[in-house]
């Protein structure tokens, strides 16, 4: 009598199965490494205060609106413009020239010519930054330098901002020089909201 083969368990077919789940997820890792290698920063809305550069995490930014007047709040913080209703709820507008300690390119509560930027899962008041102007869309290169590696002659608190960005070219703010501060929001926002 001759020896039989041995059976495998199951169909043949299971083991195949196994094989393209394992080759599927090796596909997808690969892609996914692909794709961080191909992404070299992290997409900001810059905006302008004065002659400087700021650039807001995309992530963080819900919509950009054209500026409108304020109600004010008495014994409100100094870089608290006031209260605008939208949407339905009620809104803190914050300063980000104030907020950085930067001086104000109007007089206090001029905001008719700029942009609000609402922001977007910031504690449990809606806010948003009242800026001079927004300019675009940037992507920050990978190569920008930690804020307090940068000479801050001009006093920029660097406590609210976490890096020189020179903005990669395709997607550049224009205006000239496109390099802006990336403005650390939770920073920010603790500094000039106690």
């Amino acid at each position: 009598m001759g020896a039989r083969p041995i059976a495998q368990e199951g169909p043949p077919r299971t083991r195949t199965e196994r094989d393209l789940r394992a080759e599927r997820a090796a596909a997808l890792a690969r892609r996914g490494a692909v794709a961080l290698a191909a992404d070299s920063g992290i997409d900001h809305l810059v905006c302008a205060c004065g002659s400087e550069r700021y650039g807001i995490p995309l992530a963080a930014v819900a919509q950009v609106l054209p500026s409108r007047p304020c109600t004010p709040m008495p014994g409100a913080v100094p870089a608290l413009d006031g209260l605008i209703a939208l949407s339905g709820r009620i809104v803190g507008v914050l300063s980000l020239a104030r907020a950085l300690g930067r001086p104000d390119p109007g007089p206090d509560g001029e905001t008719a010519s700029g942009h609000l930027i609402v922001l977007r899962g910031t504690q449990t008041q809606p806010l948003a930054l009242s800026v001079e102007r927004v300019l675009g869309i940037a992507r920050a290169a990978a190569s920008g330098a930690a804020a307090s590696d940068v000479a801050d002659p001009d006093g920029l608190g660097n406590a609210a901002a976490s890096v020189y960005a020179p903005a990669s070219e395709a997607g550049s703010a224009g205006e000239g020089r496109p390099d802006f501060v990336v403005i650390d929001l939770p920073r920010l926002l603790r500094r000039a909201l106690p």
